[in-house]
């Protein structure tokens, strides 16, 4: 498999650039928010030894293009969240999109614009035609944000086997495809 190449990407509100060392306390930080390993595979409770093999697993990825980790940026490039490509299959077109943000970023947007930005490039960029975000049924917040990113709900619940044991069922897959009806528009900057 072709090597993934992170990119450097802004919509003038976030950004999405490669994951760095410089962003482990960050990570560890926001990690330690019990509602991201409640909805992720994030080992709880988390450390800066967990940050960095994240980032070495992250690379590794992508040099075997499989998948991409980036940062997700405020307009001063602080770290406030992560979103990727798993399961990147460029033969077929498909990849899944999985996401996660701080808690003082939600609320504001910013998943969307970080899914709309990595969509946006992954098409031209990657070929891929058909993307997925597979919230859990619980998680009302990340259904919401699939939604508003244009990702419909297909009816369709999943199994995921990499989820920890009894965490594995009721996965709800939001489907996108190239040439669908474009995703709602991402919310205007919160004024300062």
């Amino acid at each position: 498999m072709e090597a993934l190449q992170p990119p450097r990407l802004t919509d003038g509100v976030i950004g999405l650039r490669p994951l760095e060392d410089r962003d482990v306390p960050a990570i560890v930080v926001a990690c330690r928010d019990p509602e991201i390993p409640r909805w992720t595979r994030v080992p709880s409770p988390y450390t800066p030894e967990d940050a960095r093999a994240y980032l070495a697993i992250a690379r590794a990825d992508a040099e075997v293009g499989l998948g991409l980790a980036l940062a997700i940026t405020d307009e001063a490039d602080a770290f406030i969240g992560t979103i990727g490509l798993m399961d990147v299959d460029r033969d077929r077109g498909t990849a899944e999109i999985g996401y996660w943000i701080a808690a003082p970023a939600r609320g504001r947007g910013v998943t969307v614009r970080a899914i709309v930005l990595l969509r946006d490039w992954a098409v031209p960029d990657l070929g891929l035609t058909t993307l997925d975000i597979l919230p859990h049924e619980d998680n009302v917040p990340s259904r919401i944000v699939a939604e508003r990113a244009g990702f419909p709900w297909t009816g369709e619940l999943a199994t995921i086997r990499r989820m920890p044991p009894g965490r594995q069922q009721g996965y709800r897959v939001h489907r996108w495809r190239a040439g669908q009806r474009p995703a709602t528009s991402p919310p205007p900057a919160a004024s300062t």
